[in-house]
């Protein structure tokens, strides 16, 4: 049974050696064989070691690896477009389809966003998304979207079905010319699902934050409904609303 205050007091050892620029910036740490020679423990002790500092977002895990956390991201809550805010800032994003976009019935929740029926088919696209570095991609949130079927249809749903980074702010403008001007939001902080700890490459402790974002246009129509899922340790959320009196 591992003892939970000697992996607090190795976890402190690991986090000043982190801090202190040992491993370098998204650098690899050494594997836990090696890891538990130079603590003097275990091979299971280190594992419960590195957990909880991935939980804390110090480390990430890699394929196989384990590195250094790349620096916090900054990120609004609310961007028009997530590949081209995160290549003005001179890194390279990664959008990937976990699920191929389709038409799938609304939830009830989301029905009541989008002003539309329960179970009335809508098109839906699952994206997890990061950014590439050196030593592999790191993702930062999934972004599940259900979209209004009268604006995301025909060619516009073919091409959302086509290309992860495929950006239906610009498509809507263009097509009839809507475009989205606010966004409600609610923002609930938990612990991530089994599908979120496998999707986004995070373990059990780690803090994500869910938001269900409703965009609207100037007319207050609803166009799209996100729900989001932010790895809380990676991430710092900028956020702008009126003051509620």
């Amino acid at each position: 049974m591992v003892d939970n205050t000697k992996v607090d007091v190795l976890a402190e050892q690991l986090r000043q050696r982190i801090r202190a620029g040992e491993f370098g910036t998204n650098g690899r740490i050494p594997p836990h064989r090696v890891l538990a020679e130079q603590l003097h423990t275990t091979r299971e002790t280190v594992n419960k070691v590195v957990q909880l500092l991935q939980s804390e977002g110090l480390l990430v895990a890699r394929d196989k690896s384990v590195y250094v956390k790349p620096p916090l991201m900054k990120l609004p809550a609310f961007v028009a477009n997530y590949d081209l805010y995160i290549r003005e800032r001179g890194l390279e994003p990664v959008s990937e389809f976990l699920e191929k976009p389709a038409l799938v019935p609304l939830p009830d929740w989301v029905a009541k966003l989008l002003g539309r029926r329960e179970g009335e088919m809508v098109p839906h696209r699952l994206l997890r998304q990061g950014i590439l570095y050196p030593a592999g991609p790191v993702y930062y949130r999934l972004s599940e979207n259900f979209y209004h079927p009268e604006l995301v249809k025909d060619e516009v749903f073919q091409e959302l079905q086509a290309d992860p980074q495929y950006n239906t702010w610009t498509a809507m403008k263009a097509k009839y010319g809507l475009e989205v001007v606010k966004s409600r939001n609610t923002a609930v902080a938990r612990l991530p699902t089994l599908r979120e700890q496998t999707h986004l490459g995070i373990v059990r402790g780690t803090p994500v934050l869910e938001l269900h974002r409703t965009q609207l246009t100037q007319d207050e129509l609803s166009v799209m409904v996100n729900n989001l899922v932010f790895v809380g340790s990676l991430l710092e959320l900028s956020f702008t609303s009126e003051v509620t009196r």
